[in-house]
């Protein structure tokens, strides 16, 4: 098994250049992440803590997956970042991809040691159940760091037909034993992904359907059994795994324990944390909060940033009547684009307190939906985006179509449902879709699938430290 070694088990406030180098966000020894359920505890809260930042799901993630997509461009007045992703014009010396790349895998090794640690802890009875969640959580944040590595950093899933293609670097083992140090190359994608897959169905084995310690509607922002189920679900929708994946989100939805937001509540409680239908999404607290770097302020204007719009290619796929329209409004960009579709799904720029959505439930009947038409069962992957449609729309005529046209509303509703989650981007390569690449002032790019450049290169601090990483960067990198 690959090891990656810690030098030290220190708070981190920045990064190392090299992920051989990560150390945990813990201020314990390596040897103490878990050994008793405090320890757990503090453990899994810095875990979690790592995965607020700008370099991850407070920012960069979300605007990879929409600024590289057909869903959004920078504006000509901005504050200059990301601008190489808007161009198409990354290199193996940008910051931002640099800086996932590091934040995830500290992600990683923070949930290895965890791992790690908790399989050597004995506990009694009264605190199995929770031991398990929390080793339960583990399992799964780890799997979702490798999920998001390998949408950033490789080809989809059925880039190749027997998923041989270069993945990421897999380690799932951390030690302080200085003789332990490797430099482990990158991995192939089926590998990488059975990983992902072992971990999310250790991890829905592990956590129970009652949490310890808190409660389904009043904590959003743990992984819950239902997070687990729902995050397997979107990894066998990149897998082709239609059935499996009509499995997990079926659990979810006659599980009963989320509902969808009404259709006059969407536009005002999507921002609220921990509303009825989000299943997993990042807190913050008001000591930990983003302030002017949160993704509210790269996307609203007035007193933001206000940097990335949308395309009018999006808004125009909206009909005059979906409440999701709200979520994209024409307007002008202060001194620059007039008009302009502007950004409003994050709005929060006075205490920034807003969740990041990872899974909600419009999302699970979605996959599930996919799922079905994929299997040939038209009429009931037809019901599933129904559900969508009327809660957007009010009362519409049920869908008739089938086949590729009933595929394609499939892909619309995601497009217009979970614009600014996270998902263009990825949904489009998985789907081998090629898409006109709108860029700063008018400009655009066809972006033909397959296509190097919608996946970001190893960082090139990685590939000097590494040499066995050295001969395995990506293409045109």
């Amino acid at each position: 098994m690959k090891k990656l070694y810690i030098i030290a088990a220190l708070f981190l406030s920045s990064c190392s250049k090299d992920f051989l180098d990560k150390q945990p966000q813990q201020n314990t020894d390596l040897n103490s992440a878990f050994v008793d359920m405090a320890s757990g505890r503090a453990s899994l809260n810095g875990m979690y803590s790592l995965m607020k930042g700008v370099n991850y799901y407070g920012r960069s993630l979300y605007v990879t997956a929409d600024l590289l997509s057909d869903n959004a461009y920078l504006s000509s007045s901005n504050s200059k970042r990301y601008l190489q992703f808007d161009s198409y014009t990354t290199n193996s010396t940008n910051g931002d991809a640099r800086n996932m790349w590091n934040t995830l895998y500290q992600v990683v090794v923070n949930a290895n040691l965890m791992i790690q640690s908790g399989n050597k802890l004995q506990v009694g009875a009264s605190d199995s159940t929770e031991k398990a969640q929390i080793m339960g959580e583990a399992y799964a944040v780890r799997a979702l760091a490798y999920f998001d590595l390998m949408k950033l950093f490789a080809q989809p899933y059925n880039f190749t037909a027997d998923g041989s293609h270069l993945g990421v670097p897999l380690v799932t083992e951390t030690t302080a034993d200085a003789g332990a140090i490797i430099s482990p190359a990158r991995d192939q994608a089926a590998k990488v992904y059975a990983q992902i897959e072992a971990d999310l169905v250790k991890a829905v084995g592990l956590i129970p359907a009652t949490p310890v310690g808190y409660t389904l509607s009043s904590n959003k922002g743990r992984i819950s059994l239902y997070g687990a189920k729902a995050l397997l679900a979107r990894l066998y929708l990149y897998e082709g795994k239609w059935a499996d994946a009509e499995t997990q989100t079926t659990d979810i939805i006659t599980a009963n324990k989320y509902s969808l937001l009404a259709k006059d509540k969407l536009a005002t409680d999507f921002q609220l944390e921990n509303n009825g239908e989000t299943i997993f999404e990042i807190l913050y607290l008001t000591t930990d909060n983003l302030g002017t770097d949160a993704m509210v302020n790269f996307c609203l204007q007035g007193g933001s940033y206000g940097d990335m719009l949308a395309t009018d290619d999006l808004y125009n796929g909206y009909e005059a009547t979906d409440v999701r329209r709200s979520f994209v409004v024409k307007g002008k960009r202060s001194g620059a684009e007039n008009p302009a579709i502007l950004i409003n799904k994050y709005q929060n720029k006075s205490t920034y307190l807003e969740g990041m959505k990872v899974v909600r439930l419009a999302e699970v009947y979605l996959t599930r939906a996919e799922a079905r038409k994929m299997q040939g069962k038209d009429a009931l992957a037809a019901a599933d985006v129904d559900v969508i449609r009327t809660r957007a729309l009010g009362t519409v005529a049920p869908t008739t179509a089938t086949g590729d046209a009933l595929l394609t509303i499939i892909k619309n509703e995601r497009r217009k449902e979970l614009c600014f989650e996270g998902h263009r981007l990825f949904d489009l390569t998985r789907w081998k879709q090629s898409f006109t690449k709108f860029k700063t002032g008018g400009a655009t790019l066809s972006i033909t699938y397959p296509n190097n450049k919608t996946i970001l290169p190893i960082p090139l601090d990685e590939i000097n430290a590494n040499p066995n990483i050295a001969g395995q960067q990506n293409p045109d990198y």
